[in-house]
This record gives structure tokens, sequence and C-alpha cells, in this order.
């Protein structure tokens, strides 16, 4: 199985988006040439090329407001597609920290422990032998580091050790030529807008907050709540954090707890 990682919004103090979010789209691999193919159909019908369709152009308030449809009928129709298959959505949501985050260089962020935890414990309830983590590539220092905390995470830490399923070592794909992480980019972005206009604690008023509902209730149905294995912890499928403290008060290191 592929998981495809997508991260809208960073949580910081300065960062420019109260919320943040950090998105994890599985896919089974011989889904991918299905998906990726509806894809290709889809940006040729509506906008006639294949350009990457990032979703800060296109899940805003001006395609509503200002009625671009041919934005609308995409974001609609692409939702739609991406969830008529036979996908898995995990999601974890950070409001803006007062504070920046305690943590150590090459160290994992807490996001990711939660994240990597949702994966594992699915691949053990749908017996998936292994899954690859597929990130969109930035540069190459910064994949570097991530694939170094990530493969660190899952050999030296007492949680990471106990995952199986998961590869130790990720992808780095670059979302212009690769359809399926252009999933987890637009999940994502839908996702930090419904949170950013307050929809996660009040009812839609405006048309463009009623259409935000619309295409988060498609995806957050994709999505699997359970009970991790051994334990009576409920695991949330889409779940919301407010505190990212990576290292406790006692300085133990989180991921060695």
């Amino acid at each position: 199985m592929l998981v495809f990682i997508d991260e809208s919004g960073y949580p910081r103090p300065t960062d420019d988006n109260e919320y943040s979010v950090l998105m994890a789209v599985c896919i089974y691999e011989k889904d991918i040439r299905a998906i990726d193919n509806d894809i290709y159909k889809l940006k040729n019908q509506i906008y006639n090329k294949q350009d990457e369709i990032k979703s800060t152009n296109i899940i805003k308030r001006q395609t509503i407001e200002k009625n671009r449809t041919k934005n609308k009928e995409y974001a609609d129709k692409f939702v739609d597609i991406a969830t008529s298959h036979n996908i898995t959505t995990f999601c974890v949501i950070m409001k803006r920290p007062q504070e920046l985050p305690a943590t150590k260089e090459g160290v994992l962020p807490k996001q990711y422990h939660l994240l990597l935890k949702k994966v594992e414990y699915f691949c053990e309830r749908r017996n998936i032998e292994k899954s690859i983590f597929v990130f969109d590539e930035t540069n190459e220092r910064e994949d570097l580091e991530t694939a170094n905390s990530f493969s660190g995470f899952l050999f030296k830490s007492q949680l990471g050790k106990t995952f199986d399923r998961i590869l130790e070592t990720p992808l780095f794909v670059s979302s212009k030529i690769t359809p399926a992480i252009q999933i987890a980019d637009i999940f994502a972005g839908i996702v930090r807008q419904y949170y950013s206009s307050g929809l996660n604690t009040k009812q839609p008023i405006t048309d463009y907050e009623k259409w935000l509902k619309e295409l988060y209730d498609k995806i957050v149905a994709k999505t699997e709540n359970a009970i991790q294995p051994n334990r009576k912890y409920y695991e949330y499928g889409f779940q919301f954090v407010t505190n990212l403290n990576y290292i406790r008060q006692n300085k133990i290191p989180l991921t060695n707890i």
C-alpha cells in the first residue's frame, strides 16, 4: 500500500494559517493506475491541459464568490473521483501554537508519530504487509532531514520499533507529475479551510462554507476510527491536537516513551 502525505500550513506561531494539517491518503498499489487515469481525464475535460492544480488555487472563497465555475467543477469532481475509489484517509489537525513546540534536531515531529500510528494500526486490521510513505519533494536538504528523522523514529524510538507494517525508507516524488500526491494536497487544503472557517464548531452559513462542508464530509467519510490493538484507547482517524510539545517537563524525549 502507498501512503501519500501532504502538509498544509505548519504548527508554529509565525505561520500565516490559524490551523495546519497533516494528511495521509492510503491507496492500494493495484488502484493507483485507475485513479491516475481518472484524474488525467478530468484535467483534460475541464482545463484541456495536465498542469498541477494546487489546493491553494481552487479551495478558496473566490471560487464561489467570484463564480469561478471551472475551479469549482474540478474540485467537486476531483473529490468525487478520489473518494469513489478504495482509499482511506487519516489526518492530524493542529491549531497555531502560541509558542514554538520544543523539539530536537533529527527528531520526527509529534504529528507524524500520531499519523504513523494510525497507518500502522490500519495495516494490522487490513492485514497489509507493508506500507510505503510517499512525500511531496521539496529540496534535497529538507527531504534528507525528513527521511533521516522518519527512519530514526522507526529504528530508535520505543514506539517506532513496535511498528512492522511501515517501510523504513520513504519515497519523495514531484507533485507536478504524480497525480496521487495531488489528492493529499487538495484534501489537506479542504480540511485546513474547513477548520479555518470555524466549521468544526458551527453550522455553515455562506455558500462557500456550505461548499467546504460538502467536500469535507466526503473526505472524512473515508477515514477509520478504531480501538488500538491490545489497548482500550480509541484511535480517531481525524484527530485534533492542541499540545505539540515533543519533550516533556522531565526532558525525556517523547519518542522514547
